[in-house]
């Protein structure tokens, strides 16, 4: 039989965080001949154990239950569909699933904001319970932290939020919701029609829409430089430079190095053709693990001709490198680096996300931990090395980046805000009213004062008028754009 949390109450309710209940005919699941969370008689030997029911294109019903943390009755109780979701994670004992709401079921979406840091996120096709993929019995956060530390810089990617999560009222532990990158993420976000998506894998594999567009810029990017001014213009005109820019730098350094040529999507909106952007997802092999073989520098990586086909093959490098040709693009691309390591990327606030992700399940880890049989002193060294990694990465992608483009010696340069406004960087807006920012000698470096909120510029302290300007950080070790 089935148990629902209307009817399954239970006495630990006071110390549950954030949980959610799925009740289903068990024999769905749990059958050992055809439950679809099962191995069942056709599963090879050899992993990932093809052939597994775990391995079936097959949904089944369920009726999801949320609880908020603190609370004795369920925030809602949908019906939906259910299905086994991800790849070679799927042969762990927990298992990540896929909820899908359909009109088949009740309701077409679930109507509820998931993530509190979000409330405006509150209209959803689907969401996942993730069992953390390649780095399930290693850690409970690498890939949401990886990606999310790219938060308020305008960039796709999937949100993120800790559960406890019961089968007919059987405890299975900690899973992350997350979101699904797929047509309907854009619906959530920004109320688009996801039949009016173009939403591409990394080698142009179609997720919605067409590709016919995004491959036939990039035939053209074969045969065309960058250096002239009018192809960047037309490159420009075709993607978000700004996004590509922010995108780029999140996952290099995150050391994603199952990537470019995998784990990467690009969109756009068909019905007004938007320029392409891009959406962060999977960057399992970031933050400090250690699956990669590959230990180079992560620009020489990532702007390899001549990488094989997986991880870095020239086809997923071309854009990049192409972009690099271009005098401007490539001042943009070293010098919002130089900011993001001591703003997104800094590592105090990476570690702060760290520990606030960590906090919401430390009461729950152990009994996670024991039901799975996982090693807490493999998982709390696995910690340690994500911990260890925000502190030293920093440093670390500085070096590279300075070896990569043949850089100067470091030219610290203090920008600070009077006023109601901003400056930006490169396009690029520096989100505190004081920074200290490592440029390089004989780098110049644009500046730009942007009012807010009904304010004007007045101009900067060193009596230079212009709204953009463009410095010699050698020569300008402190400015201050003056708004009134």
């Amino acid at each position: 039989h089935t148990i629902s949390v209307s009817a399954f109450r239970l006495n630990r309710s006071s110390d549950l965080r954030f949980a959610v209940f799925l009740t289903t005919d068990p024999n769905s699941l749990f059958d050992p001949d055809t439950g679809i969370y099962m191995e069942g008689p056709n599963a090879q030997s050899k992993e990932p154990h093809y052939g597994a029911n775990y391995w079936l294109d097959k949904e089944i019903p369920v009726t999801v239950e949320l609880m908020e943390p603190g609370t004795s009755s369920p925030a809602f109780a949908k019906k939906a569909g259910l299905k086994i979701f991800g790849n070679y994670s799927r042969q762990n004992d927990k298992k990540s699933v896929a909820i899908t709401f359909r009109e088949k079921y009740g309701d077409s979406h679930l109507k509820y904001p998931l993530f509190p840091e979000f409330p405006e996120l509150n209209k959803f096709k689907v969401f996942l319970l993730r069992n953390n993929g390649s780095n399930y019995g290693n850690d409970y956060i690498r890939d949401r932290l990886a990606s999310s530390v790219s938060e308020g810089l305008g960039v796709d990617y999937q949100r993120g939020r800790f559960a406890v999560v019961y089968y007919n009222g059987e405890y299975f532990g900690i899973h992350s919701i997350r979101e699904r990158s797929t047509a309907d993420y854009f619906e959530t976000h920004y109320g688009l029609d996801p039949d009016k998506i173009d939403l591409l894998k990394a080698d142009n594999a179609v997720s919605a829409g067409s590709a016919v567009d995004y491959v036939a810029l990039m035939d053209w990017l074969e045969s065309n430089h960058l250096d002239k001014e009018e192809n960047y213009a037309y490159i420009a005109s075709q993607i978000d430079v700004d996004n590509f820019i922010n995108y780029m730098h999140t996952e290099l350094f995150a050391n994603n190095r199952d990537w470019p040529a995998n784990n990467l999507k690009k969109w756009r909106n068909t019905s007004s053709k938007t320029p392409w952007k891009w959406f962060l997802y999977d960057l399992d092999f970031g933050f400090g693990n250690d699956y990669s073989k590959y230990k180079n520098n992560i620009f020489e990586f990532a702007t390899a001709e001549d990488g094989e086909s997986w991880p870095n093959g020239p086809e997923s490098t071309l854009l990049l490198r192409r972009l690099l040709e271009n005098e401007g693009f490539k001042a943009a691309f070293i010098n919002r680096m130089a900011v993001l390591l001591q703003m997104n990327f800094e590592s105090s606030r990476v570690l702060a996300r760290i520990e606030k992700m960590m906090a919401e399940i430390q009461s729950e880890i152990s009994r996670d931990q024991k039901r799975w049989g996982l090693s807490a002193s493999k998982m709390t060294k696995q910690l340690n090395a994500i911990k260890n990694f925000a502190m030293n990465r920093p440093s670390v992608v500085y070096g590279e980046l300075q070896e990569f483009f043949a850089l100067g010696e470091t030219a610290a340069v203090s920008l600070s805000v009077s006023g109601s406004g901003r400056i930006l960087v490169h396009n690029l807006p520096v989100d505190v009213s004081k920074m200290t920012v490592n440029f390089f000698t004989g780098f110049p470096v644009t500046l730009s004062a942007e009012p807010l909120m009904g304010s004007t510029f007045a101009g900067w302290s060193d009596g230079d008028s212009s709204p953009t300007r463009v410095i010699l950080p050698e020569c300008v070790s402190e400015v201050t754009a003056i708004f009134k």
